[in-house]
Protein backbone atom coordinates (compact mmCIF):
# COMPACT_ATOMS: atom_id res chain seq x y z
CA UNK A 1 0.00 0.00 0.00
CA UNK A 2 1.51 2.99 -0.94
CA UNK A 3 1.26 6.17 1.52
CA UNK A 4 1.24 9.70 0.58
CA UNK A 5 3.36 11.78 2.33
CA UNK A 6 2.70 15.50 2.21
CA UNK A 7 5.37 17.94 3.47
CA UNK A 8 3.73 21.57 4.65
CA UNK A 9 6.19 24.32 4.13
CA UNK A 10 6.87 26.32 7.23
CA UNK A 11 6.60 29.88 7.43
CA UNK A 12 8.43 32.94 9.71
CA UNK A 13 7.63 32.77 12.77
CA UNK A 14 6.47 36.25 14.52
CA UNK A 15 9.40 36.25 16.64
CA UNK A 16 11.96 36.25 13.13
CA UNK A 17 9.95 38.74 11.11
CA UNK A 18 10.45 41.13 13.98
CA UNK A 19 14.57 40.60 14.66
CA UNK A 20 14.70 40.84 10.90
CA UNK A 21 13.00 44.36 10.94
CA UNK A 22 15.05 45.02 13.65
CA UNK A 23 18.74 44.22 12.42
CA UNK A 24 17.34 45.85 8.93
CA UNK A 25 16.38 48.89 11.40
CA UNK A 26 19.55 49.01 12.69
CA UNK A 27 21.51 48.50 9.29
CA UNK A 28 19.46 51.59 7.93
CA UNK A 29 20.22 53.49 11.08
CA UNK A 30 24.30 53.43 10.94
CA UNK A 31 23.98 53.36 7.30
CA UNK A 32 22.15 56.61 7.45
CA UNK A 33 24.14 58.14 9.75
CA UNK A 34 27.09 57.26 8.12
CA UNK A 35 25.90 58.68 4.81
CA UNK A 36 24.48 62.27 6.87
CA UNK A 37 28.17 62.64 8.51
CA UNK A 38 30.14 61.98 5.32
CA UNK A 39 27.53 64.76 3.65
CA UNK A 40 28.39 66.55 6.66
CA UNK A 41 32.47 66.80 6.32
CA UNK A 42 32.31 67.28 2.17
CA UNK A 43 30.03 70.17 3.11
CA UNK A 44 32.52 71.18 5.60
CA UNK A 45 35.32 70.29 3.49
CA UNK A 46 34.06 72.45 0.28
CA UNK A 47 33.02 75.47 2.44
CA UNK A 48 36.79 75.57 3.80
CA UNK A 49 37.94 74.93 0.65
CA UNK A 50 36.04 77.90 -1.10
CA UNK A 51 36.81 80.53 2.45
CA UNK A 52 40.72 79.28 1.96
CA UNK A 53 40.84 80.21 -1.44
CA UNK A 54 38.96 83.61 -1.62
CA UNK A 55 40.58 84.74 1.67
CA UNK A 56 44.49 83.48 -0.06
CA UNK A 57 43.45 85.47 -3.31
CA UNK A 58 42.62 88.55 -1.78
CA UNK A 59 45.51 88.45 0.66
CA UNK A 60 47.72 87.79 -1.98
CA UNK A 61 46.03 90.40 -3.92
CA UNK A 62 46.77 92.95 -1.25
CA UNK A 63 50.22 91.63 -0.68
CA UNK A 64 51.28 92.18 -4.59
CA UNK A 65 49.96 95.90 -4.25
CA UNK A 66 51.67 96.64 -0.77
CA UNK A 67 55.18 95.52 -1.97
CA UNK A 68 55.18 98.29 -4.56
CA UNK A 69 54.75 101.03 -1.91
CA UNK A 70 56.09 104.09 -1.55
CA UNK A 71 58.16 104.15 1.89
CA UNK A 72 56.58 106.15 4.62
CA UNK A 73 52.89 106.52 2.86
CA UNK A 74 51.00 103.98 4.12
CA UNK A 75 48.59 105.44 6.79
CA UNK A 76 45.53 104.48 8.40
CA UNK A 77 42.63 106.35 8.89
CA UNK A 78 38.98 106.58 11.04
CA UNK A 79 36.61 105.89 8.38
CA UNK A 80 34.22 108.55 9.54
CA UNK A 81 36.98 110.84 10.00
CA UNK A 82 39.40 110.47 7.57
CA UNK A 83 41.49 113.86 9.31
CA UNK A 84 42.45 111.31 12.24
CA UNK A 85 45.01 109.69 11.12
CA UNK A 86 48.18 108.20 11.66
CA UNK A 87 51.55 106.90 9.46
CA UNK A 88 51.05 103.73 9.99
CA UNK A 89 55.38 103.13 10.93
CA UNK A 90 55.04 105.45 13.63
CA UNK A 91 52.16 103.83 15.34
CA UNK A 92 52.53 101.67 18.37
CA UNK A 93 49.44 100.20 18.08
CA UNK A 94 46.98 100.97 15.31
CA UNK A 95 44.90 98.13 15.43
CA UNK A 96 42.51 100.39 17.71
CA UNK A 97 39.15 99.31 15.96
CA UNK A 98 39.48 102.75 15.16
CA UNK A 99 41.57 103.69 12.57
CA UNK A 100 40.79 100.78 9.78
CA UNK A 101 40.99 102.21 6.83
CA UNK A 102 44.60 101.51 5.10
CA UNK A 103 46.50 104.05 2.79
CA UNK A 104 49.34 104.27 0.76
CA UNK A 105 50.67 105.58 -2.50
CA UNK A 106 52.37 102.49 -4.86
CA UNK A 107 54.70 103.40 -7.63
CA UNK A 108 53.98 102.61 -11.00
CA UNK A 109 55.84 99.56 -11.94
CA UNK A 110 53.69 98.52 -15.00
CA UNK A 111 55.73 101.35 -16.74
CA UNK A 112 58.78 101.28 -14.87
CA UNK A 113 59.08 97.48 -15.95
CA UNK A 114 57.37 98.12 -19.76
CA UNK A 115 59.40 98.98 -23.03
CA UNK A 116 58.56 99.18 -26.28
CA UNK A 117 58.58 96.16 -28.94
CA UNK A 118 60.56 97.85 -31.59
CA UNK A 119 64.31 97.04 -30.27
CA UNK A 120 64.17 100.10 -27.75
CA UNK A 121 64.15 98.71 -24.78
CA UNK A 122 64.31 101.29 -22.71
CA UNK A 123 61.84 101.08 -19.93
CA UNK A 124 59.14 103.98 -19.65
CA UNK A 125 60.92 105.58 -16.10
CA UNK A 126 64.38 104.22 -15.10
CA UNK A 127 64.53 105.58 -11.81
CA UNK A 128 67.56 107.49 -11.74
CA UNK A 129 68.15 111.61 -12.50
CA UNK A 130 71.27 112.65 -13.79
CA UNK A 131 71.77 115.40 -11.08
CA UNK A 132 74.50 117.88 -12.64
CA UNK A 133 72.52 117.81 -15.77
CA UNK A 134 69.21 118.54 -14.07
CA UNK A 135 70.94 121.48 -12.33
CA UNK A 136 72.01 122.83 -15.81
CA UNK A 137 68.84 122.26 -17.64
CA UNK A 138 67.39 124.86 -19.47
CA UNK A 139 64.26 124.74 -17.53
CA UNK A 140 64.69 125.51 -13.47
CA UNK A 141 62.24 122.74 -13.62
CA UNK A 142 63.90 120.13 -15.09
CA UNK A 143 64.74 116.71 -14.10
CA UNK A 144 66.37 114.99 -16.62
CA UNK A 145 66.79 111.22 -16.11
CA UNK A 146 68.53 109.40 -19.23
CA UNK A 147 67.23 106.09 -20.48
CA UNK A 148 63.93 106.78 -19.84
CA UNK A 149 61.10 106.64 -22.73
CA UNK A 150 58.44 109.17 -21.13
CA UNK A 151 56.60 108.63 -24.01
CA UNK A 152 55.76 105.10 -23.46
CA UNK A 153 55.79 105.87 -19.26
CA UNK A 154 52.74 108.62 -20.39
CA UNK A 155 50.61 105.66 -22.87
CA UNK A 156 50.42 103.69 -19.94
CA UNK A 157 49.57 105.41 -17.25
CA UNK A 158 46.59 106.61 -19.20
CA UNK A 159 45.98 103.50 -20.31
CA UNK A 160 45.87 101.36 -17.03
CA UNK A 161 43.86 103.91 -15.28
CA UNK A 162 41.13 104.33 -18.15
CA UNK A 163 41.10 107.95 -17.91
CA UNK A 164 39.89 107.97 -14.62
CA UNK A 165 42.44 110.29 -13.73
CA UNK A 166 42.36 113.55 -15.52
CA UNK A 167 45.79 114.40 -14.21
CA UNK A 168 47.35 110.87 -15.39
CA UNK A 169 50.01 112.81 -17.09
CA UNK A 170 51.16 114.24 -13.80
CA UNK A 171 52.66 111.44 -11.51
CA UNK A 172 53.95 112.37 -8.27
CA UNK A 173 57.52 111.39 -7.79
CA UNK A 174 59.62 110.50 -4.81
CA UNK A 175 63.43 110.57 -4.32
CA UNK A 176 65.39 108.37 -2.23
CA UNK A 177 61.27 106.59 -0.99
CA UNK A 178 60.82 109.37 1.28
CA UNK A 179 58.31 112.50 1.46
CA UNK A 180 60.18 115.83 2.47
CA UNK A 181 58.33 119.49 3.44
CA UNK A 182 60.52 122.59 3.41
CA UNK A 183 61.23 123.78 6.84
CA UNK A 184 60.55 127.31 7.75
CA UNK A 185 61.99 129.81 9.71
CA UNK A 186 60.51 128.39 12.88
CA UNK A 187 62.29 126.21 15.01
CA UNK A 188 65.43 127.94 14.44
CA UNK A 189 66.06 125.97 10.87
CA UNK A 190 67.61 127.29 7.62
CA UNK A 191 65.15 128.18 4.99
CA UNK A 192 66.16 125.59 2.89
CA UNK A 193 66.78 123.10 5.00
CA UNK A 194 64.16 119.73 3.85
CA UNK A 195 62.19 118.40 7.22
CA UNK A 196 60.11 114.78 7.52
CA UNK A 197 56.24 116.01 7.94
CA UNK A 198 53.87 113.42 9.26
CA UNK A 199 50.88 115.99 8.61
CA UNK A 200 52.35 116.29 5.22
CA UNK A 201 51.82 113.35 4.49
CA UNK A 202 47.91 112.98 5.18
CA UNK A 203 47.45 116.06 3.00
CA UNK A 204 45.27 117.69 4.80
CA UNK A 205 45.50 120.46 2.87
CA UNK A 206 44.60 120.10 -0.34
CA UNK A 207 46.53 123.09 -1.47
CA UNK A 208 49.92 122.12 0.29
CA UNK A 209 51.96 120.44 -2.76
CA UNK A 210 55.39 120.89 -1.02
CA UNK A 211 55.77 117.69 0.48
CA UNK A 212 54.45 115.24 -2.58
CA UNK A 213 55.15 117.08 -6.34
CA UNK A 214 53.76 116.25 -9.58
CA UNK A 215 55.41 116.37 -12.55
CA UNK A 216 55.22 116.45 -16.11
CA UNK A 217 56.24 115.08 -19.34
CA UNK A 218 58.84 117.81 -21.12
CA UNK A 219 60.48 115.67 -23.20
CA UNK A 220 61.42 111.47 -23.67
CA UNK A 221 64.04 112.27 -21.11
CA UNK A 222 62.76 115.06 -18.62
CA UNK A 223 60.47 115.36 -16.03
CA UNK A 224 59.47 118.94 -15.00
CA UNK A 225 57.93 119.92 -12.20
CA UNK A 226 54.26 121.80 -11.70
CA UNK A 227 55.44 125.22 -12.39
CA UNK A 228 52.19 125.88 -9.93
CA UNK A 229 53.41 124.21 -7.11
CA UNK A 230 56.95 124.92 -5.19
CA UNK A 231 59.12 124.03 -7.45
CA UNK A 232 63.04 123.30 -6.88
CA UNK A 233 64.10 125.86 -4.38
CA UNK A 234 62.07 123.79 -1.58
CA UNK A 235 62.92 120.08 -3.48
CA UNK A 236 66.17 118.43 -2.72
CA UNK A 237 66.69 116.10 -5.53
CA UNK A 238 68.86 112.99 -5.33
CA UNK A 239 69.92 110.18 -7.48
CA UNK A 240 66.93 107.63 -7.13
CA UNK A 241 63.33 108.53 -7.75
CA UNK A 242 59.78 106.57 -8.12
CA UNK A 243 56.76 107.77 -10.45
CA UNK A 244 53.44 106.96 -8.87
CA UNK A 245 50.14 108.02 -10.63
CA UNK A 246 47.55 106.82 -7.75
CA UNK A 247 46.84 106.07 -4.04
CA UNK A 248 45.58 103.36 -2.98
CA UNK A 249 43.07 102.37 -0.06
CA UNK A 250 41.70 99.34 1.36
CA UNK A 251 38.60 100.01 3.13
CA UNK A 252 36.62 97.59 5.56
CA UNK A 253 33.00 98.94 5.15
CA UNK A 254 29.80 97.36 7.25
CA UNK A 255 27.59 95.35 5.66
CA UNK A 256 24.53 95.17 7.31
CA UNK A 257 23.17 92.11 5.41
CA UNK A 258 25.89 90.05 7.00
CA UNK A 259 26.77 91.36 9.82
CA UNK A 260 30.73 91.67 9.05
CA UNK A 261 32.54 93.67 6.68
CA UNK A 262 32.99 93.85 2.71
CA UNK A 263 36.75 94.85 2.06
CA UNK A 264 36.97 97.27 -0.89
CA UNK A 265 40.39 98.33 -2.99
CA UNK A 266 39.88 102.48 -3.98
CA UNK A 267 42.16 103.44 -6.49
CA UNK A 268 42.76 105.92 -9.59
CA UNK A 269 42.67 109.23 -7.06
CA UNK A 270 45.82 111.85 -6.61
CA UNK A 271 46.18 113.11 -3.02
CA UNK A 272 48.58 115.45 -4.74
CA UNK A 273 46.35 116.96 -7.45
CA UNK A 274 43.68 117.77 -4.43
CA UNK A 275 41.91 114.47 -5.04
CA UNK A 276 40.95 112.59 -1.60
CA UNK A 277 39.97 109.16 -0.79
CA UNK A 278 36.26 110.16 0.27
CA UNK A 279 35.82 111.68 -3.60
CA UNK A 280 36.69 108.04 -5.67
CA UNK A 281 34.47 106.88 -7.05
CA UNK A 282 36.78 104.03 -8.14
CA UNK A 283 36.68 100.80 -6.11
CA UNK A 284 36.42 96.92 -6.35
CA UNK A 285 35.43 94.60 -3.64
CA UNK A 286 38.25 92.14 -2.48
CA UNK A 287 36.72 89.96 -0.35
CA UNK A 288 33.00 89.79 1.33
CA UNK A 289 32.27 88.35 4.83
CA UNK A 290 35.19 89.70 6.55
CA UNK A 291 35.67 89.68 10.43
CA UNK A 292 39.10 90.94 11.03
CA UNK A 293 41.76 93.12 8.77
CA UNK A 294 44.70 94.19 11.14
CA UNK A 295 47.63 95.62 9.60
CA UNK A 296 51.22 97.02 11.06
CA UNK A 297 54.97 98.37 9.76
CA UNK A 298 57.92 98.01 11.43
CA UNK A 299 61.51 99.20 10.00
CA UNK A 300 60.97 97.78 6.27
CA UNK A 301 58.64 95.02 6.60
CA UNK A 302 54.74 95.63 6.50
CA UNK A 303 52.69 93.09 8.05
CA UNK A 304 48.99 92.36 8.03
CA UNK A 305 46.21 89.51 9.03
CA UNK A 306 43.02 88.85 6.77
CA UNK A 307 40.08 86.57 8.45
CA UNK A 308 36.62 86.00 6.56
CA UNK A 309 34.15 83.61 7.29
CA UNK A 310 31.70 81.38 5.19
CA UNK A 311 28.40 79.81 5.81
CA UNK A 312 27.69 76.47 6.59
CA UNK A 313 24.11 76.62 7.28
CA UNK A 314 21.93 78.98 8.80
CA UNK A 315 23.51 78.45 12.20
CA UNK A 316 27.35 77.91 11.43
CA UNK A 317 30.13 79.50 9.71
CA UNK A 318 33.69 78.32 9.34
CA UNK A 319 36.39 80.97 9.44
CA UNK A 320 39.87 81.34 7.41
CA UNK A 321 42.14 83.43 8.79
CA UNK A 322 45.50 84.74 6.46
CA UNK A 323 48.67 86.13 7.53
CA UNK A 324 51.43 88.24 4.89
CA UNK A 325 54.29 89.85 5.47
CA UNK A 326 55.92 92.06 2.70
CA UNK A 327 59.60 93.40 2.72
CA UNK A 328 60.70 96.21 1.05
Amino acid sequence: MKHLYITAKRGFTLLEVVMVIVILGIVASISSSVIADVFEHYILQRATQRASIKTELAAQQIANMLSYRIRNTTLARQPSNLSNFVLVSDATNISDNVRTVLEWIGYDHDSFMSATATNDYRPGWNGFCDINASLTAALPNDIVTPGSNLALASTIMRNLTQNDIPNSDNPAIFFNDNVYQAASTSGGLPVNDIVYNVNCMGLTNAADTTCISSVGFNTATQLTFDPTAAARPNKRIVEHYKLAVSAYAIWPEPNPRTGNFDLRLYYNYQPWSGETLAKSNNFRTLLTNVTVFKFAESANTFRFKLCAQEQVGNDFNITICKEKAIIL
